[in-house]
């Protein structure tokens, strides 16, 4: 596993605790970009796997806190765990006094760490000589205060501040509360400390240790961020195909008149956009690989199917669940694995210029197709320009036969490709028998609501039809997410039913509660509701029951009281299935 995660730390735990927890969790090597002190909580960046190399990319970027000052008190640590060293009534102090200070703390200062801190000294971290008793002299360096700005001053015997700071690598926000404590000339220390961001981390996107814990039992590793998004600050260079090789074993490679920084780090990339390593140009015209990434580069495992159910299979809509249950039989006849085969993005991106919505998430459509109607793997063939100008000879030979090693296949009525859609699903029929390939072609499927097709379950979707919606998919309209705030974005892309709120079932793991959802300006909301279970930073499926209507004139008790009633209308199993 190799990535970054953005771990919400809580009050208390070191960050070497944090990190040893979560080697034992995920068997991985880890560390982590940049401590924070026990006392402090918020945004802790770990890094796994080979990512470990690239922290130093990390620990350098700017630094948002939130911070709370209390006047009249000297620590030793310059923090509310320290020993009290002095006291004095800040009383006398102001606002106006305080705000006129902070200018001086701005830009470029000389700051000196505190003497109870993990920096090291002759190889020993400070802290360990302080407990000995030992005197220790540190010496004041420069770092930078971006911004630094007082939210809240209370004044008074009990005199505190909030501070919002940004700052650069090595400052110390302790050491900036007893400055200004001695500025004052009344002492200070910080007795809380909430880190906001590192860099593109930020707290409202960080998990904490519990609820990493929670999405590994169910098998989502969702709040791994890849090592190309981390880095993502850094420019990139593209490497051509046969460039891959030497620059995995970490050669040079001769790049004259490159137009990007000499001597700065970027990212190497492949063809594909994946990372390679980090590289910096020299003024002699060489690409120097300074961390390689990658090992030597495997060809592809060579993968054969018994049956391959092809198509776009939006929605997996009751039309779809024909053509494999076709295929799953077919599979038990011939012996083997069975395939669904599907295209990204999808076709009608490049032939007409517009995807249509989509019915159904990559994630769930993989989790559908194999935990719940049994395929054995789904294979998503990246639908460019040169697959969509192959002919049709070309497609069964290069495709079906040179890459999918399929024995048979199963497509629908209407299915059509190569160059301009001209081939049908008889002429596949038609050239796979050539080739000793078996074709089903399934009919399409009927329904009260008419043809059962994508196209139609959108259209009732946007009328919001869920009655229909629920008969063509055979299971209610799903949408999920991790909650953050109270809900979740969702994908512009994403086929949605009209705004407004719904009685809908939530899904945590096997659990299933009623409740109420809003969709609202591309988001789904969940309230806080009797009965449900804390969704903070969960995985949640929600299934859509009854539109309630675009605004609820109801208490929320008697508006969840209604979505229940509505609920039990409904017909009762599995939403899921």
């Amino acid at each position: 596993m190799d990535g970054f995660i953005n771990i919400n730390k809580a009050s208390g735990p070191s960050s070497h605790w944090v990190v040893a927890r979560l080697k034992r969790l995920l068997q991985e090597k880890a560390g982590h970009c940049g401590t924070l002190d026990p006392m402090a909580q918020g945004v802790l960046p770990v890094c796994l796997g080979k990512a470990t190399r690239l922290a130093e990319y990390v620990v350098g970027r700017g630094k948002q806190y939130l911070a709370r000052v209390r006047f009249g008190i000297s620590t030793d640590s310059y923090d509310a765990e320290g020993k009290v060293l002095a006291s004095a009534d800040p009383s006398a102090v102001t606002k106006d006094q305080l705000e006129s200070l902070l200018p001086a703390f701005r830009g470029e200062i000389l700051q000196a760490p505190p003497a109870v801190s993990a920096l090291k000294q002759g190889g020993e971290a400070l802290y360990k000589k302080v407990l000995r008793g030992e005197e220790v002299q540190v010496e004041a360096r420069p770092v930078h205060i971006y911004g630094l700005e007082l939210l809240d001053f209370v004044p008074g015997p009990e005199a505190y501040a909030k501070l919002l700071v940004d700052c650069g690598q090595g400052a110390y926000i302790r050491s900036l509360a007893h400055d200004l404590g001695e500025a004052l000339g009344c002492g200070a220390h910080l007795d809380f400390l909430q880190r906001t961001r590192v860099g593109d981390f930020l707290l409202e996107e960080s998990y904490s240790l519990e609820q990493i814990e929670e999405m590994l039992e169910q098998g989502d590793t969702s709040f791994l961020i890849s090592m190309n998004d981390t880095l993502s600050h850094l420019p990139a260079w593209t490497c051509r195909e046969e460039d891959i090789s030497g620059l995995s074993h970490g050669n040079a490679l001769p790049c004259p008149g490159t137009s990007l920084p000499l001597e700065q780090p970027l990212r190497v990339l492949d063809p594909k956009g994946q990372l390679l390593g980090i590289g910096k140009f020299s003024a002699e015209g060489l690409l120097n690989m300074d961390k390689v990434l990658v090992g030597a580069i495997d060809p592809p495992e060579q993968k054969s199917y018994a049956v391959c159910a092809i198509g776009n299979f939006d929605g997996l809509h009751l039309g779809h669940r024909a053509l494999l249950r076709h295929a799953l039989w077919r599979k038990r006849r011939l012996g083997g694995k069975s395939a669904l085969v599907t295209f990204s993005p999808h076709p009608l991106t490049l032939i007409t210029g517009k995807a249509p919505s989509f019915l159904l998430s990559e994630r769930l459509k993989k989790q559908l197709a194999k935990e719940e109607l049994g395929m054995d793997a789904v294979v998503t063939l990246p639908f460019t320009e040169e697959l969509m100008h192959r002919s049709p000879e070309e497609f069964v030979d290069q495709i079906i036969l040179g890459q999918l090693h399929a024995r048979e296949l199963v497509v629908g009525f209407n299915f059509t490709f190569g160059a301009g859609g001209k081939g049908t699903a008889e002429t596949l029929r038609s050239l796979c028998e050539g080739r000793g390939l078996g074709v089903s072609i399934i009919e399409k499927v009927e329904g009260d609501y008419g043809t059962v097709s994508s196209s139609n379950i959108r259209r009732h979707l946007q009328e919001g039809e869920l009655d229909a919606v629920r008969e063509m998919l055979s299971y209610w309209f799903t949408l999920d997410g991790i909650v953050k705030g109270g809900g979740f974005p969702l994908d512009p892309a994403q086929a949605l039913p009209p705004e407004g709120w719904y009685a809908v079932r939530l899904r945590l793991k096997k659990q299933v509660f009623p409740g109420l959802a809003l969709l609202e300006a591309g988001r789904l909301c969940i309230p806080q509701q009797e009965g449900l279970p804390e969704l903070q930073g969960r995985r949640v499926l929600v299934h859509f029951g009854a539109y309630l209507g675009k605004k609820i004139e109801l208490s929320q008790k008697e508006a969840e009281k209604r979505a229940k009633l509505q609920l039990v209308a409904l017909p009762e199993g599995e939403e899921w299935r």
